[in-house]
């Protein structure tokens, strides 16, 4: 009996606080949308042979990089635009949109643009949170702050050429950051984020508590007296 009534609680309590699969960001979903950066990066962080940020027109190349997340760009040329977007996502400043807006899917040719999404932790948090980008031709990405690494591919747009693991997210606000590129041609961009909503632990109610006690006393008076 009491076997029986504890695997009853345990299962209760696994179906009450199992994540929820969702999806977190599309295309569709608002950020906060930066479109004042221009070609003040172009030419900037040296890497594997060529720039993060190559010049404009493909001048310099039309590069196939994958930065890790040891190699955080330095932003420095783009500071007035971006204001502290790392450190304060919610007052960000610089050149900024005062609310959420529609994110483009293009932009500009030759200007790097950026994006504040905010991810809503609830009072439990995210888990398995999984980011999937489509990018013509670069994106750069932080969470909280954190780099976490950045990818560059001439061509087209391909929903998940590059993805990223974000694990799990703390309760409350958390905010995604991505830095798009671009060196000519066209420019273009897809955004998948996905992962499991995890509700709070719903505890049986102090009565439900009482009879469970009840019921487990109740058989064992009943064994006793059997034996007697």
């Amino acid at each position: 009996m009491r076997q029986t009534l504890l695997a009853a609680l345990l299962a209760t309590t696994a179906f009450a606080t199992a994540g929820q699969a969702a999806t977190l960001i599309d295309n569709s979903t608002t950020g906060y949308y930066n479109d004042g950066i221009g070609r003040a990066l172009d030419g900037t962080n040296p890497f594997g042979g060529n720039h993060m940020f190559p010049l404009a027109d493909v001048s310099n190349g039309d590069p196939s990089l994958d930065i890790p997340a040891a190699n955080a760009p330095d932003l420095s040329t783009a500071a007035a635009a971006l204001g502290s977007w790392l450190s304060t996502p919610a007052t960000p400043g610089g050149s900024w949109s005062a609310a959420p807006v529609a994110i483009p899917g293009s932009w500009a040719i030759n200007d790097e643009t950026a994006i504040i999404y905010t991810l809503d932790g609830g009072s439990s948090g995210l888990s398995n949170v999984n980011a999937s980008f489509g990018v013509d031709n670069g994106v750069f990405v932080w969470l909280n702050g954190t780099f976490l690494g950045g990818h560059l591919r001439p061509g087209g747009v391909v929903p998940g050429e590059f993805t990223l693991s974000l694990g799990s997210l703390g309760a409350g606000l958390n905010y995604l950051q991505i830095l798009r590129e671009d060196h000519g041609g066209l420019s273009g961009y897809s955004v998948e984020v996905t992962g499991d909503v995890n509700p709070a632990p719903v505890p049986l109610p102090a009565s439900g508590l009482l009879l469970a006690g009840g019921g487990v006393l109740l058989a064992g008076l009943r064994r006793r007296k059997r034996a007697a």
